[in-house]
């Protein structure tokens, strides 16, 4: 049996809801070509644990490796190759299952060759350059390839936050020298107003679809504001005030008022909230930035 069939058994897979039945056709197409990128790229979709998706992901990349060398595919033709784009796929998935098994050398140089294409895996590439950059604690590095950055997404713009903050020493001296953070906050929540929530913990996983990537997006940054303690009740205090004006918290808003107390955001909440409550997000955006909170 040659490649027809073993793509007959994997274009049979990628109709199919259900995961077993999904496995049952990709173990039989890898019964028949051990080494297909593509069937070891399904299959580690369907495995759980990053330890047992990894060598997947290793094979196959030794396979799409070996096939590129051997029909000489140019760095420029990659995106018009079909296995090409199988060896992409399998850098983003193996870029971050090494991250998440705290490998963060052997990630980044997944995540550098994976930046040298223009291609859809980008914008999940991006933010993982960055977060492995922040993980080494490499904030000039960091600051210096925001500035250089031409496509400003989330990544982006969170990364260009903790690095301001840590390079500065301190939101005081960060204020002192003229920089303003909280300008840099406002402008990202702008970008996902849910985002900074997901990531403190204060909203659970979305139902809805649409948010799906913003939550992943928040998973992958949620231990960047636990650097430094400064930072993170800095964090904290901007995202429960602007929760506070914007009705986020329902049922808990006592305790989350009693928490922004704490971390010295009484005051701001105070006189925000004389003029301003159940506000939309671009209201309490707008307010926020104009005011320079949180103080």
């Amino acid at each position: 049996m040659g490649d027809d069939a073993i793509y007959d058994l994997l274009n049979r897979a990628y109709e199919l809801e259900d995961a077993d039945e999904v496995l049952e056709l990709v173990e039989r197409a890898l019964a028949l070509a051990p080494d297909n990128p593509e069937a070891l790229l399904l299959k580690a979709d369907l495995t759980e644990e990053d330890e047992d998706r990894l060598p997947l992901l290793e094979r196959a990349l030794e396979s799409t490796r070996r096939y590129i060398q051997d029909e000489d595919v140019a760095d420029e033709n990659l995106l018009e190759d079909e296995t090409g784009l199988t060896h992409l796929a399998l850098l983003q998935r193996a870029a971050y299952t090494l991250f998440s098994l705290e490998d963060d050398d052997r990630s980044l140089e997944l995540v550098e060759e994976l930046l040298r294409y223009d291609h859809e895996d980008l914008a999940m590439a991006k933010p993982l350059y960055y977060r492995i950059l922040l993980e080494r604690k490499e904030w000039a590095r960091t600051l210096e390839e925001t500035m250089r950055e031409s496509v400003r997404g989330l990544g982006w713009a969170y990364a260009r936050i903790a690095a301001t903050f840590m390079l500065a020493g301190g939101r005081r001296k960060v204020e002192k020298n003229g920089k303003n953070l909280n300008k840099m906050l406002w402008d990202a929540v702008r970008m996902a107003p849910n985002v900074p929530f997901y990531m403190l913990g204060y909203m659970p996983e979305p139902l809805n679809d649409s948010e799906d990537e913003d939550f992943h997006f928040a998973i992958l940054f949620e231990d960047v504001w636990t650097t430094s303690r400064e930072l993170l009740n800095w964090f904290s205090k901007g995202t429960i005030l602007f929760g506070l004006l914007t009705g986020r918290f329902g049922d808990e808003s006592d305790d989350m008022r009693e928490i922004l107390a704490t971390l010295g955001g009484a005051a701001d909440y105070k006189e925000l909230t004389s003029h301003l409550e159940n506000a939309s997000d671009t209201a309490a955006l707008d307010t926020l930035t104009a005011g320079n909170y949180p103080k």
